[in-house]
């Protein structure tokens, strides 16, 4: 199956969807602690949050790789 203009589009911003949820999380958990005293804990020891940077970072992993590789493939064509 050739990849077309629309789905290389839709997988790049799927891609950039998971990259933004992400850093999103990230700053959530980052920027939070600094309202709680005292002002050095960060909030990425929590369950809550460690899980969910899990879950997205792998997958942006893994569609950065992807993206890598779908990359390379249509350049040899």
């Amino acid at each position: 199956m050739e990849p077309n203009d629309k789905r290389i589009t839709n997988f790049l911003l799927g891609v950039q969807a998971v990259g933004a949820v992400f850093v999103g999380i990230f700053l959530v958990a980052y920027l939070g602690g600094m309202f709680m005293n005292p002002s050095t804990t960060v909030l990425h020891y929590l369950p809550a949050f460690r899980i969910t940077l899990s879950v997205f970072g792998i997958a942006l992993l893994v569609l950065v790789i992807a993206g890598v590789i779908l990359s390379i493939s249509i350049r040899k064509k």
